[in-house]
């Protein structure tokens, strides 16, 4: 049991530190999707000439940092979740129902993340264009692999983290666990 805690505490701490970093690129992505499309209405109006390719680098900016804050907010357990049945069942069920929905989104992600790593290595990927640009929309579809690879390792510490009994000094106080009264 102490090297599961082991596992789960190193886990979790880097599962931690990259949410930081990926909330981190979010923060680099919105100022450069800002930048651009303000430059770009700049140059439109002022001199009427608009960065052509400005509307689909956006577009891609934004489809990054959206996956980049899906799998900051899985870190975080910060998603929006149904928990009506949870939140009448005993502590012990509800622990029992966050490791099976863990179960179930960590096999969902591992089979996603693997099948995306393939298909981004697909002949495929190799003649797609983006039109504007005039480059391989490779780097801008790799999000979708990076995404579920780090989805994976979100999960895999939070699955740990429900897996690991807590410790008496993880529980709460006896005055915070009180029921409410009728």
């Amino acid at each position: 049991m102490r090297q599961i805690r082991q596992l789960s505490t190193a886990l979790t701490a880097s599962s931690h530190a990259l949410a930081r970093l990926e909330l981190w690129l979010c923060q680099i992505l919105i100022v450069a999707f800002s930048t651009l499309l303000l430059v770009n209405v700049t140059m439109r109006y002022t001199v009427s000439a608009p960065i052509y390719f400005a509307e689909e680098l956006a577009v891609y900016i934004l489809i990054w940092m959206a996956f980049l804050a899906i799998a900051a907010t899985i870190a975080r357990q910060e998603m929006i979740a149904l928990t009506f049945v949870a939140d009448l069942a005993s502590r012990r069920l509800r622990r029992g129902l966050h490791i099976l929905v863990d179960l179930i989104v960590l096999g969902m992600v591992v089979a996603l993340a693997w099948v995306s790593w393939r298909w981004l290595q697909s002949p495929a990927m190799q003649f797609e264009q983006a039109l504007t640009l005039g480059m391989v929309k490779r780097p801008f579809y790799a999000i979708v692999p990076i995404f579920f690879s780090l989805a994976t390792l979100h999960t895999a510490a939070n699955l740990l983290r429900h897996l690991t009994p807590p410790t008496p000094e993880d529980r709460p106080p006896v005055h915070a666990t009180l029921e409410r009264a009728p």
